[in-house]
């Protein structure tokens, strides 16, 4: 009898063991299939939420290799985008407001919005800058060709500035507080150099040459022209130059002793003026050694010009 008893408290125990062992297990079990879920629908969201802007961006940056810049809407539709992807996500994943990693996903996905949208913005203003610069110097070259100095610089700068400021309140994305103050800066700046270095540049040294050249053409013209009157009336030819051009040129060139195996080359023109030097280690390294050196380190050869139009 008391071996029955003692077999039966030991079989209710077991049972009672049995049943508390497996409460917590069935829990467990349960709690990693929901959190299993959770961490697939936030990043299911997630993926597809970036998937979807990833679109708009790359459209964006056909836009501006294409020389589209800043279509009508753009501001709004990037601000949309950002606000729009967030709330989809949102919507996505608010069953499982109490996961931590949804949130951390959330931020995941407005920082991947924000640089891709501030990288696009970027872009637009660059691309405007510099499509704007070269309306400067095309500007400025007809300009210079027309008046013959920068009496009209001042007038093409404040055309562009307002071009280019009509551009970068176009692009502004207020939405992520991207303005355009410090871009509107640096290209005033960039746009102030253009104009003051433009005489001394290769195009404009190129333009102030051709009017050299078709003044001095119409003087000699109208010289002509008047001569031939003059002669015409029997006036004898006068000895006094209708015209005279002077230029200066200067030529160096630096030898130091070597084999001649490193050799180079600069020259600048200003107008009717012209710099040339070069450089050329063909010394000979044993010239120096019978006392004269037949060839000097430093050569320099001035030419002086006067071309007179009788």
């Amino acid at each position: 009898m008391l071996a029955r008893l003692l077999l039966v408290a030991a079989s209710s125990a077991a049972l009672e063991a049995n049943r508390f062992a497996a409460t917590p297990l069935a829990a467990l079990r349960g709690g990693a299939d929901e959190a299993g879920l959770a961490t697939f629908a936030v990043e299911s969201a997630y993926t597809s939420a970036r998937a979807a802007a990833t679109t708009s961006v790359a459209r964006w940056r056909r836009d501006v290799d294409d020389g589209r810049l800043c279509p009508a809407g753009w501001s709004a539709e990037a601000g949309g985008l950002f606000t729009d992807t967030l709330k989809a996500y949102d919507g996505a994943t608010r069953s499982y407001w109490r996961d931590a990693q949804r949130a951390a996903s959330r931020a995941r996905l407005a920082g991947y919005l924000a640089s891709e949208i501030e990288a696009a913005h970027r872009d637009q203003l660059s691309s405007a800058a510099e499509r704007r610069l070269r309306q400067l110097r095309a500007a400025l070259g007809k300009s210079y060709a027309a008046a013959g100095s920068a009496a009209g610089f001042e007038a093409e700068l404040a055309k562009v500035e307002h071009a280019f400021d009509a551009d970068a309140t176009r692009c502004a994305v207020p939405a992520l507080e991207l303005g355009a103050e410090r871009a509107k800066a640096a290209f005033l700046n960039e746009a102030r150099g253009v104009v003051r270095d433009f005489e001394a540049s290769p195009a404009g040294q190129l333009i102030a040459t051709r009017g050299e050249r078709a003044r001095a053409t119409k003087a000699a013209k109208t010289a002509q022209k008047q001569a031939a009157k003059a002669s015409a009336r029997g006036a004898p030819p006068s000895l006094v130059p209708k015209s005279m051009n002077v230029a200066f040129q200067l030529v160096g060139m630096l030898r130091p002793r070597g084999f001649g195996n490193m050799q180079g080359f600069c020259s600048y023109a200003l107008g009717p003026h012209s710099l040339l030097f070069g450089f050329a280690d063909d010394r000979d390294p044993a010239g120096d050694m019978g006392g004269d050196d037949a060839l000097p380190l430093l050569r320099l050869q001035p030419k002086f010009t006067v071309d007179l139009d009788m």
